[in-house]
């Protein structure tokens, strides 16, 4: 809600796409790959189809991250595009649960870079709603749904909806579709125009998501 309700609007947020992008990408690789690969083989057959599922499900639902002023307004956000914008939340939560029953740190890892992603996807589909002319009540619906699904997402795999056995096969779903929202949307978009504090912005990203790794695994997560 923060670009329709203050002046977060006026910011530039391709400097954000692009971190998000950075932290998304080396949570990817760097967190949840290696732990999917430490866990059991044969799971990149997943990866795959986490990739290309959120692919189709975006191209249909074209609900995305976007910089200022270039969103498109003429987007209809009905049942189809609120029920993908279900589906992926719902899986982000399912991601971090799994990811803490199976590593507390990629736990921690995946959930930080859900939280950093939210905020442009969440500021994509506020401004393009208000944008085509949909009432406040129902840009708060579609942002409740976004926002509820990912924790409902936890409590089914802390709840044990999930088997131990789809653990690792989820993991790699998980990576497939972060991978995607990181170099396919996160990135073009901040590059829509050459702009080297975008690259500096992705770079930070990773930083971070390499500074925080070694921390969260001697801390004993």
């Amino acid at each position: 809600m923060l670009p329709l309700y203050t002046r977060v609007r006026n910011i530039r947020s391709r400097y954000l796409l692009g971190f998000a992008a950075g932290v998304m990408l080396s949570v990817a690789f760097l967190e949840i790959l290696p732990e999917m690969v430490a866990e059991g083989e044969g799971s990149f057959i997943f990866l795959a189809v986490g990739f290309f599922a959120l692919y189709v499900v975006e191209k249909l639902v074209l609900v995305h991250s976007c910089p200022e002023g270039e969103c498109d307004t003429t987007t209809t956000i009905g049942w189809t595009a609120l029920i993908g914008i279900a589906a992926e939340s719902l899986l982000d939560g399912v991601a971090i649960g799994i990811g803490f029953r199976l590593a507390p740190a990629v736990g921690l890892t995946i959930a930080l870079a859900v939280l950093i992603h939210e905020f442009p996807r969440g500021f994509a589909t506020a401004v393009i709603m208000r944008t085509a002319g949909y009432n406040m009540r129902r840009v708060w619906g579609a942002l409740s749904i976004d926002a509820l699904f990912t924790p409902l997402g936890v409590v089914l795999v802390l709840l044990g909806f999930f088997p131990e056995g789809f653990f690792v096969p989820l993991l790699a779903f998980a990576a497939g579709t972060f991978i995607y929202v990181g170099a396919s949307d996160l990135l073009p978009e901040a590059h829509r125009t050459f702009n080297k504090w975008v690259i500096a912005s992705v770079l930070l990203g990773v930083a971070l998501i390499t500074a925080l790794a070694p921390v969260t695994h001697l801390a004993g997560l």
